[in-house]
């Protein structure tokens, strides 16, 4: 059956509208609270990786439309007029609210497969579908604008301009896609707040440690509400006790019920998740719940 869904019908969680310039009903009260952010004036704590299976009155419907959804994909890449084919026959569903982690050895085809589903890039044959929306079927205008409202970045090297400040790193996407009704610098340093950079907005990447470069990162990935986030080894240049501080805001957001898909090599790091997907040479291997 075809989707019928209208690219101005898609939504962060809750009623938000997929337009530059519309209101967003989740802006107020849906982060995660400042207590429940680990910042470097609080006492060290002990982060325990193993994470509990969600209870089955958690809302996460299975028989529900998927949030994501990968269909039949093929990647391939031409070098000298040669095809290196990189993914093969890849299938996957995640549904709102799940925390899924992407594992597999390097060269497996993980980044290339979350830059599909980012729409950083476009399957060589597939379909991919993000709440309901055919990336085939859409502009490159409305491809950019599904890509800026709904989904949040958040790579292993953080990514951040050199030259601007942590507040106008955070402030950066809504450059190009934001919603009406938001006041986005405000905004901005209320999620540094909220990652516990209060006193660090006015300073430039260079004078961050990695834990708070990727804080930047995340608060960056938050400022449109999306209602997915992709992250990429993220913590992968970070020490143990910072990754895990980063992996505590990841649990508070999948709390709060925003999507989650991860792409790590660390099995501890993977056990975090709802659910692992294996990858190797390019093809599903298995899931494990």
């Amino acid at each position: 059956m075809e989707t019928k869904t209208s690219i101005n019908d898609v939504s962060a969680p809750g009623n938000s509208i997929l337009e530059t310039g519309t209101e967003n009903s989740r802006l107020e009260g849906q982060l995660p609270s400042g207590e429940n952010i680990v910042t470097s004036n609080e006492e060290p704590f002990e982060c325990d990786l193993r994470r509990l299976a969600k209870p089955q009155s958690d809302e996460i419907s299975l028989t529900a439309a998927p949030i994501i959804e990968v269909i039949d994909v093929k990647k391939s890449y031409f070098l000298g007029g040669v095809e290196v084919p990189i993914l093969h026959d890849i299938n996957l569903k995640v549904q709102e609210g799940e925390f899924l982690a992407i594992m597999g050895p390097s060269g497996s085809g993980k980044s290339t497969l979350m830059n599909l589903i980012g729409f950083l890039d476009r399957p060589t044959e597939g379909k991919i579908i993000i709440k309901g929306l055919d990336i085939n079927k859409l502009s490159d205008k409305e491809v950019a604008r599904l890509r800026g409202l709904e989904i949040g970045f958040i790579f292993q090297t953080f990514n951040l301009i050199p030259r601007l400040t942590a507040l106008e790193n955070v402030e950066l996407p809504t450059y190009a896609n934001s919603r009406s009704g938001v006041n986005t610098h405000e905004r901005a340093k209320e999620l540094l707040r909220l990652v516990g950079l209060e006193d660090r907005m006015h300073h430039k990447p260079g004078e961050l440690s990695g834990g708070q470069s990727q804080r930047v990162a995340i608060a960056r990935a938050l400022i449109n509400d999306p209602a997915i986030l992709l992250a990429d080894e993220p913590t992968g240049n970070l020490d143990s006790k910072t990754g895990c501080e980063i992996l505590n805001i990841f649990k508070k957001l999948n709390e709060d019920g925003r999507t989650i898909v991860m792409i790590t090599h660390d099995p501890e790091i993977a056990g975090y998740a709802d659910r692992i997907v294996f990858l190797k040479d390019g093809i599903i291997q298995s899931n494990a719940e």
